[in-house]
């Protein structure tokens, strides 16, 4: 009987691991929730960590989940000073399309009463996925890296 209980309880545990942890200024839609498959919901785990952290103003976090070439390229006092508008939003993921280890996220992202669609393209190298920034200082080249601002 104490065996039983034991596994009962060892198998409630393990199912609790792959649940995913959102924020009040982060979150994602129920189909994201439950996504059983792990790169999916390493990449979702990810989005809502990387988005709670700009919208704090928590850059120096942030700033760790962008592509590790852009961080060689972009030193983070610069990254601070490109980064822009999103304190005190709330971003919700609604919905991703995966090519090959690139994955499209569509997002919502509500300003008080305002809310806009944005996108962001997300890398998976090695063994995690990564933000790929693409504020500058410039206006975008094209409409596909407009899209991504």
């Amino acid at each position: 009987m104490v065996k039983k209980i034991f596994i009962i309880i060892v198998l409630l545990f393990a199912g609790c691991g792959t649940a995913i942890h959102t924020f009040e200024n982060a979150q994602v839609t129920k189909r994201y929730l439950n996504t059983k498959d792990k790169k999916e919901q390493l990449l979702v785990k990810r989005f809502l960590e990387y988005w709670h952290y700009r919208a704090n103003g928590e850059l120096e976090k942030s700033y760790s989940y962008e592509l590790p070439y852009q961080r060689f390229l972009t030193p983070y006092k610069k990254y601070k000073g490109l980064i822009g508008g999103y304190k005190g939003s709330k971003t919700t993921l609604v919905g991703i399309k995966f090519k090959n280890d690139t994955a499209i996220i569509t997002r919502k992202v509500r300003f008080g009463k305002k809310e806009l669609t944005r996108y962001d393209k997300w890398i998976f190298v090695k063994d995690n996925w990564y933000h790929k920034f693409y504020q500058t200082i410039f206006p975008p080249k094209d409409i596909e890296e407009a899209k991504f601002q």
